[in-house]
Parts: C-alpha cells; sequence; structure tokens
C-alpha cells in the first residue's frame, strides 16, 4: 500500500525541490493527498508545483499556499521574506512556471489549515515531508495539537551534524523547527552533510533531456532557469545537488543511507551557533537522522523513477 504523503516545500529558488517533487509523481510507493508552499512568495511557488503537478497528469492534487514569512525574529540572512511576499518577489525558476490562468486553481484554504484538515479527517497514515522552513507544519502544529497523534513521521531535509552550521531550511526560521522537533512525532531527517554528496551527474543530465515523459521535460525546462539565475547553479557546476530528493528517496528505500537514532534539538540561545543542530544518541529514541549515503544508488533511484519512458 502507498505511503500517503502532504509535501510541504519551497520550490522555485533552488532546483532540488522539483526535482522532489518529480520523484513522489513518479514513484508509485507514495500517494500524494496534497502540497503546501512555505517561505516568501508562496503564491509564485504555488504556480511552479502546480506547473509539475499538472505536467505530470496530477492537476487533482490539492495546493494550497502557505507562510511566507516566519516565526522567528532573529534572523541572520540579511533580508526579510515578508518583503518578498508583500513585494511580489520571483522564485528564479518562475519563468518555467505556467500562469494562474494556465493552471487549476490552488486550494484556498492557507497551508496551516490545509495540513490540519488533511491530517484530522485521516487514519493517522498520512506523512508530513517538509523539504523547505517548517513554517506551516509548526503553525498547525500551534493551531491544532491534535494532529501530532496523527502523524505517523515527519521526513525533513535539514540540518548539519558532521560539521558546525546552521543550515539553511533551519535558519529560514529556527523557532519553527525548534516547534517540530519538540513536538514528540518521530522525525525522519536527511542533513545537508548528506545530501552534498549527491549530486547529479552529466550522464542524469543526459538521460533527463532524451525522455520522452512530459513530467521529465518540464523539470529539464526548471533546471535551464534555475542554470541561469547566478548565485545558484553557479556554485555546483550547473549539475544539481540532491538534497530534497534524497528525502524523499529514503521514503523508497531507507537503505539508500544509514541512520543514528536518538533526540534532535534545535539551538536557540547561542550567540555564533543559534540555528545549530545538535543531536543526543539514545537507541529509545524518536529522531533518526541520516548518517551516511551511497550517492549512485540514490541517483539511480531518481533517474529510474523520473526519467525512464
Amino acid at each position: 500500500m502507498a505511503k500517503k504523503l502532504i509535501l510541504d516545500t519551497d520550490i522555485g529558488d533552488d532546483i532540488d525541490d522539483a526535482l522532489a517533487l518529480g520523484l513522489v509523481l513518479s514513484a508509485p510507493e507514495l500517494e500524494l493527498v496534497g502540497l503546501t508552499t512555505v517561505f516568501k512568495n508562496t503564491h509564485a511557488r504555488s504556480r511552479q508545483a502546480r506547473t509539475v503537478l499538472l505536467s505530470a497528469g496530477h492537476d487533482d492534487i490539492p495546493v494550497a499556499q502557505g507562510c511566507g514569512a516566519v516565526m522567528s525574529v532573529r534572523r541572520s540572512y540579511g533580508f526579510d521574506p515578508r518583503q518578498a511576499l508583500l513585494e511580489g518577489e520571483l522564485p528564479n525558476q518562475d519563468a518555467s512556471a505556467l500562469s494562474d490562468a494556465e493552471l487549476p486553481p490552488q486550494d484556498k484554504r492557507h497551508a496551516a489549515d490545509f495540513i490540519i484538515d488533511t491530517l484530522m479527517q485521516g487514519s493517522g497514515d498520512i506523512t508530513v515531508a517538509t523539504i523547505g522552513a517548517m513554517t506551516n507544519l509548526a503553525m498547525a502544529m500551534t493551531l491544532e495539537p491534535r494532529i501530532l497523534a496523527k502523524i505517523p513521521e515527519v521526513v525533513i531535509m535539514a540540518g548539519c551534524f558532521n560539521a558546525h552550521v546552521s543550515e539553511w531550511n533551519i535558519m529560514c526560521d529556527p523557532i519553527a523547527a525548534a516547534i517540530v522537533c519538540e513536538s514528540g512525532v518521530p522525525l525522519r531527517i536527511i542533513p545537508l552533510d548528506v545530501t552534498m554528496q549527491v549530486q547529479f551527474r552529466q550522464s542524469d543530465m543526459d538521460a533527463l533531456r532524451v525522455s520522452k515523459r512530459p513530467l521529465a521535460q518540464r523539470l529539464l525546462s526548471a533546471i535551464e532557469a534555475w542554470r541561469q539565475h547566478s548565485g545558484w547553479a553557479d556554485r555546483v557546476d550547473g549539475l544539481p545537488v540532491m538534497h530534497d530528493p534524497l528525502a524523499i528517496a529514503t521514503m523508497i528505500d531507507d537503505s539508500l543511507v544509514t541512520w543514528r537514532t536518538g533526540k534532535v534539538s534545535i539551538e536557540l540561545n547561542g550567540e555564533h551557533s543559534y540555528g545549530y543542530t545538535l543531536f543526543q544518541e539514545d537507541p529509545a529514541g524518536h529522531h533518526r537522522y541520516a548518517n551516511t549515503v551511497v550517492p549512485q544508488k540514490a541517483l539511480d533511484l531518481w533517474i529510474q523513477r523520473v526519467a525512464a519512458d
């Protein structure tokens, strides 16, 4: 039986969110019951998501726009995400997205309300995957604590455990990340230090380019838009790093990585360590994080599912 999934994403900036969505839509092991967008211009992110869904023939999956602002007042990225929302700042892949007129309408509910409604109407079998800031999920947990008993697991691409750094998805909203980590819900965390090892090969780009699947060609269009944005693709030689797709891939085959079990927490007090992810080993803990990965196996899984005709 397919695992039911809500995907919460900041799709539209780094390309990995779109590639993760492509894997979700290509995996019979997963059933996407809804998608929510988070951070900055969440409406533009919604168009990006609906464009990918339409290309895969899944325009019936609800997409709800979420929090553009964050819970945390202490931020270190040098801009205010509220302004990006209010001023209509566009994600760098926006050129590859269709217009609202060409797309099915988004769900009228706020993402937090959509998450609450979907989980409360479910049977305790809907996993939530967060591949951006955790603001929407933290807001839902705060508004309706009963959902905590309804979530079998949260799958998270965030954090860093083998280096001293505040990883981006944590840095965007450390307070939200702390709420999720302290919720008591089982967490599966795929951190930056592992995902950085999984980068597209030129052969993967070639396989995507020759694929006849509309979804593959739509993702290729998004990659090309991302490549044209200085500051993103330039850092990794124009080949995507599969941060978010690896998180999704572990839901299909968790032997792609090795796991450590214990308790993850977010540092909120330190002057220089704010937003760091901390880990305490505990065999009885409710948190697992990926410690090592087999990069080629993970890449092969993505290509076989998404690009194969």
